[in-house]
């Protein structure tokens, strides 16, 4: 009850707004933007070297907006409401389900920074859409620094190496490696190498927008 009048007081005086738009909006996605992304094409399959890249949105507003919201503003909500869209826009024919699902770890400093993984929040949606479990054995062995203005080639070298997996061999598993944004895919492809060195026989990157 006391949550609830907190709640109340604190939406009287600092009402939730829409991470698409800034609009008031109980949902961290109103209604508007909600439908505008809707209407947005679903990004064609991009090759991988380990598999294929999948994608819900194109990265154009209002999902930039929220994606940034949600990555750089705290509002796992609207993680959570993008990640949802994208495995209904994702389902059916375009991919069979995984084994298990796998999120883009960050460094110890970048998730101190954050208070959260971006890509943990949007995986263990995408998993419970599919009812696979999420493996927490990726780690990210080193820092690497912001990925944002590089060309590919330097993407590559920033990320080489970066990665490990410790658990157990994967077995001819076939995972979905999920983050928010695939940009080059030279995070991704790197990840995903280290999970078929491990043992996966597929790997496919499922992300909520790509950058065109």
């Amino acid at each position: 009850m006391l949550a609830a009048l907190a709640r109340l007081l604190l939406d009287a005086v600092a009402p939730r707004r829409c991470a698409g738009c800034e609009a008031v909006s109980d949902p961290s996605i109103c209604s508007n933007c909600a439908a505008a992304m809707s209407s947005l094409p679903i990004p064609g399959v991009r090759r991988m070297r380990q598999g294929s890249a999948f994608a819900g949105f194109e990265f154009v507003e209002p999902v930039r907006a929220a994606l940034h919201r949600g990555k750089y503003g705290g509002d796992r909500r609207a993680l959570q409401e993008l990640a949802a869209m994208t495995a209904n826009r994702l389902s059916g024919p375009r991919l069979f389900t995984p084994e298990a699902v796998v999120a883009i770890p960050l460094g110890p400093r970048r998730r101190c920074q954050r208070g959260y993984n971006q890509a943990e929040v949007i995986a263990t949606v995408i998993a419970e859409a599919r009812d696979v479990p999420v493996l927490e054995d990726l780690a990210r062995i080193r820092n690497t620094r912001p990925q944002t203005a590089r060309d590919e080639p330097t993407r590559r070298d920033n990320v080489a190496g970066a990665f490990a997996w410790t658990g157990s061999a994967l077995g001819g598993a076939y995972l979905w490696l999920v983050d928010d944004v695939l940009t080059t895919g030279a995070t991704a492809g790197a990840a995903a190498a280290v999970l078929a060195h491990a043992g996966a026989s597929l790997v496919d990157v499922v992300v909520v927008a790509a950058v065109s």
